[in-house]
Order: structure tokens, then sequence, then C-alpha cells
């Protein structure tokens, strides 16, 4: 897959697909610099990794139907429940240029809506790594 336009983004939480629910989808991966310089004549700083973690934050827009965003998401969140996320660049099975980002993770707020007079209702939720693999990626 070439550069693209994001349209077609694909979300399953707890194996529910929400593409249709949501307009926003960013992925940090990321690990915390431990500083592991020493005395030496190079005057460089060495930094290694330590500990990872793991965030998926989506804006959803509000749906109190059942079955839906609110239905779904909200025992999650009250039930401290994990779950699996999966995130694809587009809604096609998964492949070498189709890679599903996978993660079990945790809800730690949620609000279940936002916004002002005359906008959609959206609120972001933040899933966090819940999980020992972290966020892992999938072909197949």
């Amino acid at each position: 897959m070439a550069k693209f336009v994001m349209k077609d983004a694909y979300l399953l939480i707890g194996g529910t697909a929400f593409s249709d629910h949501v307009s926003s989808i960013i992925m940090e991966d990321k690990a915390v610099e431990v500083d592991f310089t020493s005395f030496s004549p190079n005057s460089y700083v060495q930094i290694g990794q330590g500990l990872k973690d793991a965030t998926i934050t989506c804006t959803f827009f509000s749906d109190f139907a059942a079955s839906s965003v609110h239905a779904t998401l909200q025992p999650l969140y009250q039930n401290g429940s994990t779950f699996s996320v999966e995130v694809r660049p587009t809604s096609g099975a998964r492949s070498a240029t189709n890679p599903a980002a996978l993660m079990t993770a945790s809800m730690y707020t949620y609000s279940g809506i936002s916004g002002k007079v005359g906008d959609a209702a959206t609120f972001d939720v933040p899933f966090r790594n819940a999980g020992t693999q972290g966020l892992t990626w999938a072909t197949v």
C-alpha cells in the first residue's frame, strides 16, 4: 500500500466493529528513555529503552442505541474489564499491506458524550495497554 488518505480505517473492540462510529484513531507505542550515560571523553549521552506502554485513542460519535457505542463501552469501563482492540488501515482483510495493530486493553476514563450546540456529539476514549505483549502487528 502506498501513501493513502485515511478514509476506510477498521476498528474492532472486543469483537464489535465500530468503524462507522469513529472519526479519529491515534496509536502510540512508546518506551521510557533510560539514561545510561557514564563518564566518557566522547561527550555523548547514552540512552536505552526502558519499560514500554501503548495507547490507542479513538474519537467516537455518541450513540445510545442498544448494542452500539455506549452499550458496549460503558460496561467495559464500569467493570474494569480487559478486552481486545484491533485497528487496520482499511476494512480489508489482514495482509502484508493491511496489517492489524492488536492490543489487550482497558479503559480508565469514559464520558459517553461531549460537544457544543450544533456540533456532533463526540468523545475521546484512550484504550490503554493491559496485556504483557503491548501493541503488536499481525498480517494474518
